[in-house]
């Protein structure tokens, strides 16, 4: 294995999951044209709304698929020479995006694996999850793993998390067949796999690129805890390409990072401190109930029920809601007032 690098942006998502990632996935949205990568790269730069570019290579038709397949002149046709995908790779490098290798077949590991300064993570497809040949070679890599889980059980999670025995895996689940139905989507199983696995969840978006709830349904997996979001894009949504039924736009992705930063923002550390904004309003007296006298009081009378209650107050007082009970039997050091503040420092 190669000697560790410089950590990645991917590596420090996987260490905090509060920290988003965002994944812009090509698939074969290309159809055998390298330029389209670069079309892609250049709509990417202008507003820099995604952290990763994420590649289909297949270097081997023949290991991936067999002749009799009615698939297999396609992905013949649309297969890229190792030297583009070397130039692929560089220039999205260059542009300043990290790289997601997804590797079709056993050769795309390998060369993910000889290009090691060009490759930021690989991932297995969810049809390869438990494919041996592929796992042992993922096994080696030296760079972060991405095991694609949709329609996978189980069982084929755990057999392949254990076969892989990394630190370094992320899982990503996204429902294989798009545009996905809103009911099969599942949401919760991010969760479930984030409490039995131990491991970083992602989410990979597949809803209809024409969708209004399309937005909506991406951030949510954020919310459910997923720090790392993919979704399909294209330069023109809608025009009937490979895997165009849910790809967006860029404009439609940058909204995306938009609306996840601000989430971001918005759900905080989730710690019980009070800040600065909330104490205004917990303050007791002014805002919260406090603890006055219910009738004017005399020194050394000791404190009943009866004596003191509950009222919003223009000066703000020392008591808490919660000494109620403990003020009961207490003797007063001073008159009291009708509506006037009780507190510690009128009672013995």
């Amino acid at each position: 294995m190669a000697p560790p690098r410089n950590e990645s942006k991917f590596q420090q998502a996987l260490a905090d999951p509060s920290l988003p990632y965002i994944v812009a996935e090509t698939a074969y949205i290309h159809e055998g044209d390298p330029k389209y990568f670069s079309a892609i790269l250049a709509e990417l730069v202008k507003h820099h709304c995604c952290d990763a570019v994420k590649y289909h290579i297949l270097i081997d038709v023949d290991s991936y698929i067999t002749h009799a397949h009615h698939l297999y002149s396609l992905y013949d046709k649309f297969k890229l020479p190792p030297e583009t995908w070397v130039a692929v790779l560089q220039e999205t490098k260059d542009r300043g995006f990290e790289t997601i290798v997804l590797a079709d077949e056993k050769k795309a590991i390998d060369f993910a694996s000889e290009h090691p300064d060009l490759v930021t993570a690989v991932e297995l497809h969810a049809i390869a999850i438990n494919n041996l040949e592929m796992l042992e070679r993922a096994k080696k890599l030296p760079m972060p793993v991405i095991l694609g889980v949709g329609g996978s059980t189980s069982e084929d999670i755990a057999y392949a998390l254990k076969y892989l025995n990394r630190t370094d895996v992320l899982l990503m689940y996204g429902f294989q067949i798009y545009p996905t139905k809103f009911e099969y989507i599942n949401l919760k199983k991010i969760t479930t796999m984030q409490e039995t696995y131990k491991v970083p969840v992602g989410y990979a978006d597949h809803t209809s690129w024409d969708s209004k709830d399309n937005t909506l349904i991406t951030i949510s997996g954020f919310v459910k805890g997923a720090n790392f979001i993919e979704k399909h894009v294209t330069l023109n949504p809608g025009e009937r390409r490979i895997d165009y039924e849910s790809a967006i736009g860029i404009d439609q992705l940058c909204e995306i990072q938009r609306q996840i930063q601000l989430l971001v923002t918005t759900l905080g550390t989730g710690k019980m401190e009070i800040n600065e904004y909330e104490k205004a309003v917990a303050s007791n007296g002014p805002m919260k109930f406090t603890i006055v006298a219910a009738r004017d009081l005399k020194k050394g009378q000791r404190l009943t029920r009866e004596d003191i209650t509950f009222k919003r107050t223009e000066p703000e007082n020392t008591v808490e809601q919660r000494d109620y009970l403990k003020l009961l039997g207490k003797k007063l050091t001073m008159d009291v007032k009708q509506a006037e503040a009780v507190n510690w420092d009128k009672v013995k």
